[in-house]
């Protein structure tokens, strides 16, 4: 068979394919199967980027609260948590428990290093919707402590809603 005849046998059966309409829907499908898949994959894209921005947005919120009380403002701590903290915790209990923490590992720590990030959406020993919390290891001048920030999302951004502390050690184990 020449080239010219197999070139004409090919064109002859995509003509008979596309007429029966064949290669026009098996194309059609392929392409409406491509578009699903960029679509998809631009949604995950998207999706991993704003989880990062919410991690990122998280941590900083949680850095920004313990800044306070470095800055011996634990007042201000509780002014700016969530209404939820203070439901659970008045303003002088809050200062007492900061100011134990200080005075058992000592004033601001010279390092803050964040370790470990949890992120919970209607858990059902909480209320109703999206927590977040963040684990910091800081070195302050008397002894190593893990602290961990709870944090509530609400009106678009993070909002410090709790906070426990103890020996590095600990958190080790």
């Amino acid at each position: 068979m020449s080239k010219l005849h197999q070139m004409i046998s090919i064109k002859t059966m995509f003509a008979m394919l596309d007429h029966a309409g064949f290669l026009g829907s098996t194309f059609r499908r392929s392409l409406r199967q491509a578009k699903l898949l960029v679509l998809f994959a631009a949604g995950m894209l998207f999706s991993v980027a704003a989880m990062a921005q919410s991690a990122d947005a998280a941590i900083d919120a949680a850095k920004q609260w313990l800044a306070l009380a470095d800055a011996g403002q634990a007042g201000q701590m509780w002014e700016q948590s969530a209404a939820l903290m203070k439901e659970q915790s008045d303003r002088t209990a809050w200062v007492a428990y900061i100011g134990t923490m200080h005075s058992q590992y000592g004033a601001a720590p010279d390092k803050r290093v964040w370790q470990a990030m949890e992120h919970q959406i209607d858990h059902p020993n909480l209320p109703r919707g999206e927590f977040s919390s963040v684990t910091f290891v800081s070195g302050y001048a008397k002894a190593r402590a893990w602290e961990k920030v709870a944090l509530v999302w609400q009106d678009q951004r993070w909002v410090p809603v709790g906070y426990q502390y103890g020996p590095a050690e600990t958190a080790a184990k």
